[in-house]
């Protein structure tokens, strides 16, 4: 396949290198009705890539952003080992950058404003920064949102009602930006000269490691290392001066990060050392990576065309992007997958984009007596199969689909 102009979103540069092409597919959250148009299907181009000049892995495709994130389905709130987190974040946050009274804390991609109230029960003042229309129903319950993409734009409006932030929050977010720059430009500005900016990204390690190949869409533009965070925030003035790993999305880095004047001491070299050491950050290092997916694609086919000769019903839980990625990089359709199960009421009642399954509540998925239940949101593998045993009374078999498909019975 042939591939179009590219200029790297962290750096400028036009040199790169593909990691993966995954075809076309759709859009991951552009859920459908019933009555809508095949216009959802296998529509855009999907392309890992490196940039060969800052290491930045990015999919090399772009959509406009309104499109992805004017309306958008997905909210924080609706798991619950996310409130849990929420709650060790909230406090985690208060117990190492709660210095004054009211410090004044800023989130970026705040979404329906579920951690906005975290921090305002631990005493920070708050401002959330969300595009979407979550942003205004967060602003309708008491929690101040601005709904506009984050950037240099909106800092000067923030900074002239507000003043500087001595917390900045940026929770998935790094990843999700096709103006990086002026996203981390807009940081650099906000940022107080003592704050700190607390920013969580899905970690590349893990993307490569354990096959998470799910998790690039559309909406996912940037897949982070802690070398290319290093070289981003060099680029404005910034510095890593924490670093520290959290079971959140399959395994991420939780990064505090400071302007360069800071007397708080770098502490990203010896992570840069080990992602040099196992070739994270060059090209040479993903030259397996296509290979192992294809092979995963055929094993996990393979598996539900063989329980579907034996008659077995197979459904899914979890209507999350990657499960849509998955779903449609590997071409299942309701021939072998009945239903995708989901707790957000905003996806029930839709179909899957591209594969047109449809999207039902829990208790509607086990009416439908499955045999086998395909685990589509694996990063919350242990809270789907404690609440399908312990509430639904469910006895039958899930499937865990990467890095290899698995039967747990």
């Amino acid at each position: 396949m042939s591939h179009g102009p590219y200029t790297c979103r962290g750096c400028d540069s036009t040199d790169y290198a593909v990691l993966l092409d995954m075809g076309k597919l759709p859009l991951a959250n552009a859920f459908v009705g019933d009555n809508a148009s095949t216009e959802d299907r296998f529509t855009e181009s999907l392309t890992l890539v490196m940039c060969k000049a800052c290491s930045l892995i990015q999919i090399m495709e772009e959509v406009p952003r309104e499109k992805l994130f004017g309306q958008y389905l997905w909210v924080t709130s609706t798991s619950e080992t996310v409130k849990k987190y929420a709650q060790w974040f909230s406090q985690r946050l208060r117990e190492r950058h709660h210095h004054k009274e009211k410090s004044f804390l800023v989130e970026i991609a705040s979404n329906d404003g579920f951690f906005l109230r975290h921090y305002r029960d631990a005493g920070f003042g708050i401002l959330g920064v969300d595009p979407s229309n979550l942003a205004v129903e967060a602003n309708a319950q008491g929690l101040p949102s601005i709904r506009d993409f984050f950037g240099v734009a909106v800092v000067e409006r923030v900074l002239k009602e507000h003043g500087p932030a001595d917390v900045m929050v940026a929770r998935n977010v790094l990843g999700h930006s096709c103006e990086l720059q002026d996203l981390v430009a807009g940081i650099q500005k906000l940022l107080a000269p003592d704050g700190v900016l607390v920013l969580e990204v899905p970690y590349a390690f893990m993307l490569r490691n354990e096959l998470q190949y799910d998790t690039v869409f559309h909406e996912h533009l940037s897949y982070l290392t802690v070398g290319s965070v290093s070289n981003l925030m060099r680029r404005f003035g910034m510095k890593i001066t924490d670093i520290t790993f959290v079971n959140m999305n399959g395994g991420s880095l939780l990064c505090e990060i400071k302007h360069e004047r800071s007397p708080t001491p770098r502490a990203d070299q010896a992570f840069i050392d080990f992602e040099s050491m196992i070739q994270l950050n060059t090209p040479e290092g993903w030259q397996p990576f296509a290979e192992a997916v294809k092979h995963q694609r055929e094993a996990f086919v393979g598996l539900l065309e063989k329980l579907a000769k034996q008659g077995k019903r197979v459904v899914g839980y979890g209507a999350a992007a990657k499960c849509m990625t998955m779903l449609n990089y590997c071409g299942v359709g309701t021939d072998l997958m009945s239903a995708v199960g989901d707790a957000n009421p905003r996806k029930q009642g839709l179909l899957c984009p591209g594969v047109r399954i449809p999207v039902v509540s829990p208790e509607d998925l086990m009416a439908m007596d499955p045999d086998y239940i395909v685990i589509g949101a694996w990063n919350f593998k242990d809270e789907i199969i404690f609440l399908f045993k312990s509430k639904h009374g469910y006895r039958n078999s899930f499937i865990v689909p990467l890095p290899t498909p698995v039967i747990i019975p």
